[in-house]
């Protein structure tokens, strides 16, 4: 994939129709765009994900969305929208090789504010390479309500975080692990994360299916008895750390309580502003707390069901054949019970007696009988489920709580957390950032470190509460399949057979996914392993594993010998997690493209030559960049030009409330600025 241009029309603070042509030399890879903050970096960074992806780019709920999509609506000087009859769109145009042939594709979202809410509207057109003058044409190969479905099959979305990411996500995996992006990104260019939802159906299936007195079910409850165990004694040792953490914090509190009592003696008015941030930071943290309790909640009640919408349809299709199946049958024991009262009544001797055309009637009427009787027959069907109508009930409230109102709450409560959250990281910066003299210096350098410490304890306790919760609802789960496994039987030899046929896919599926991730983890760890020995200069590491189950990287130097993370530099843990991006990316075996936004702004010198020089012109056949003039200066920005096959600089102009565009980067090939 190669994108060859992004159009921006009336969106964010960009006032009008402004093209980025993206087409790169095959010995230039690298496009480059400069902009300060708030200049429009981000706009267009996030453009490029809404116009491929829509509502699922952030993992919205739709009102969410909705008001995302008003507030990057262009506003004139006067703070007002623009008028109706302007549209804010964004256009994405790139080319896709398919089965040995080139295709050209365009796709645009646009939308307009409406009474009734956001209009929305998807166009996606393709043409061939081989006549551009004939234009685009509409996808006329793919309905249009399947057009997003298209789109996420040429790129998914599983995968896109992988080529579209900004500094602040690898700052953030460095900062506190790579194991769940891995777990996230792994799965999905694997498809694992499909298998393992089938997994999970397969195991609910099956414990539903066995009788108590068989075999299997003594195994099943045998093994459930001990990962309830495991999973409870893991549970209480995270409390245990959880209170002893807890008390060191408490500890670095009074610590830092006392150190800004005694600022606060020497000034006073710093102090009532340090006060009140650190009042809204615990507002932010409480929020969070509540925000990720509901969130577990949601997770351990009917959202999961909400992953598997066609296996929910199915289940209530067959509980309606169900319904009509039992009325059937009913009806047709009706129709047979008055049949057998009729043919009673005229086989007695007093009926019609002495009636001679008696015979003749008597047949008629057991004609008649006979096509009732035909008619009203069952078809053959007969129920699989054999639901009682309560639990019918039961499983449609679980069906339509799963498939709507439950799934709106948790997107709408993820993506209010991750809002909290960014919050609280501005005004934790807010803190350790704050100005000092000489004479409060001394102090607001101490305190700055023991803030820095408690929000190390703050994230571990944070962590262990995590942890602790998804073993406790690991332990209710289990439990529950406790249940439903001593209390289920046998309904027919169908289902005896489905549950052993059950187990065998449940074997296969288990071999399938060890063996794919067996194969690929292996790809990936050597990926990972180039990765860093091209970036980093830890030259003791010889050696990079993945835990194929928790998803955990460990080092080892050229004897095996595990090599500590805490001895990495925080610039060395960066450039860790970006080989590790790198490595997965390569892994998918997909040739899609990088945009990277504001990838150095917590990097020292020399790991932001590293990243300049060995990764950006190495990274993919096309990679743009978003950057400040402080993250690729002069210099730097020297040793990229060779890779460089356009450039941009964009400015933000209060007087035209907008986004200017101009080509070339802030400074030309001499370092001369420009």
């Amino acid at each position: 994939m190669l994108i060859r241009q992004v159009t921006l029309n009336d969106c964010g603070a960009y006032a009008g129709r402004h093209a980025f042509n993206f087409a790169t030399d095959q010995d230039k890879p690298v496009i480059l765009v400069g902009g300060l903050n708030g200049g429009g970096k981000t706009t267009l960074f996030e453009s490029v994900l809404l116009c491929l992806y829509g509502m699922t780019y952030a993992k919205l709920t739709r009102k969410a969305y909705e008001r995302r999509l008003l507030q990057m609506v262009h506003r004139r000087r006067d703070n007002e929208m623009a008028g109706e009859e302007r549209r804010t769109s964004v256009a994405v145009e790139f080319t896709l090789s398919q089965a040995g042939h080139l295709t050209e594709y365009m796709v645009e979202r646009s939308w307009r504010a409406a009474r009734d809410g956001i209009g929305e509207e998807l166009v996606v057109k393709k043409r061939s390479p081989e006549d551009p003058d004939r234009g685009y044409a509409d996808l006329d190969s793919v309905e249009r309500d399947q057009w997003q479905s298209f789109i996420n099959g040429l790129v998914p979305r599983g995968i896109a975080g992988l080529f579209f990411f900004d500094g602040e996500m690898v700052a953030q995996m460095a900062e506190e692990g790579e194991s769940a992006a891995i777990r996230s990104s792994f799965n999905s260019l694997l498809g694992l994360d499909i298998v393992e939802q089938l997994q999970a159906d397969l195991r609910t299936n099956l414990v539903r299916n066995l009788t108590g007195d068989d075999r299997h079910i003594r195994e099943e409850l045998s093994g459930l008895a001990a990962q309830k165990a495991e999973a409870e004694s893991k549970a209480s040792r995270l409390r245990e750390s959880r209170v002893r953490r807890e008390a060191e914090l408490g500890r670095i509190r009074a610590r830092i309580e006392e150190a800004e009592s005694r600022m606060e003696r020497l000034g006073g008015g710093f102090a009532e502003k340090r006060q009140d941030t650190k009042t809204r930071l615990a507002s932010s943290r409480a929020e969070l707390d509540l925000l990720g309790r509901r969130i577990t909640e949601l997770c351990s009640a009917e959202l999961p069901f909400g992953l598997i919408p066609q296996e929910l349809n199915e289940v209530a299709r067959q509980m309606d054949e169900d319904r009509a199946a039992s009325r059937a049958s009913l009806e047709a024991e009706i129709v047979a019970r008055t049949t057998r009262r009729i043919r009673s009544a005229i086989s007695a001797d007093s009926f019609l007696a002495g009636d001679p055309h008696r015979e003749e009637t008597i047949s008629s009427i057991s004609e008649v009988l006979e096509g009732v009787a035909s008619e009203e027959a069952p078809a053959g069907h007969a129920e699989v489920f054999g639901f009682s109508g309560p639990q019918q009930e039961r499983i449609s409230g679980i069906i339509r709580s799963a498939a709507g109102s439950t799934l709106e709450a948790a997107a709408g409560a993820a993506a209010r957390y991750a809002q909290v959250r960014e919050e609280a990281t501005s005004l934790e910066t807010a803190l350790d950032s704050a100005p000092a003299d000489d004479e409060i210096g001394p102090i607001v350098s101490a305190i700055s470190k023991m803030h820095e410490e408690a929000g190390r304890l703050e994230n571990e306790v944070a962590h262990l509460d995590q942890q602790a919760a998804a073993e406790e609802a690991m332990i209710r789960h289990i439990a529950a399949k406790t249940r439903q496994a001593l209390s289920g039987q046998y309904k027919n030899k169908k289902t005896q057979r489905m549950a052993d046929l059950t187990g065998a896919v449940q074997k296969t599926l288990d071999a399938y996914a060890d063996r794919l991730r067996a194969e690929k983890m292996g790809l990936l760890e050597s990926y990972v392993l180039e990765a860093a020995g091209t970036l980093m200069h830890k030259e003791i590491i010889e050696g990079i594993s993945i835990d194929p189950e928790t998803f955990e990287v460990s080092l080892h130097d050229a004897d095996r010998n595990a090599i500590p993370r805490e001895t990495l530099s925080k610039g060395e843990q960066q450039m860790l997690a970006t080989s590790i991006l790198w490595g997965l990316a390569r892994t998918s075996g997909r040739p899609l493209p990088f945009m990277i936004d504001t990838p150095l702004a917590r990097l020292d010198t020399e790991h932001r030559a590293n990243l300049i020089e060995r990764f950006l012109p190495l990274a993919s056949h096309q990679t743009v960049v978003l950057s400040t003039n402080t993250e690729i200066g002069a210099a730097d920005y020297a040793r990229l030009l060779p890779y460089i096959s356009r450039s941009y600089t964009i400015r933000y102009d209060p007087g035209a409330a907008s986004t200017m565009v101009r080509e070339g980067y802030f400074w030309d090939g001499e370092g001369n600025e420009v």
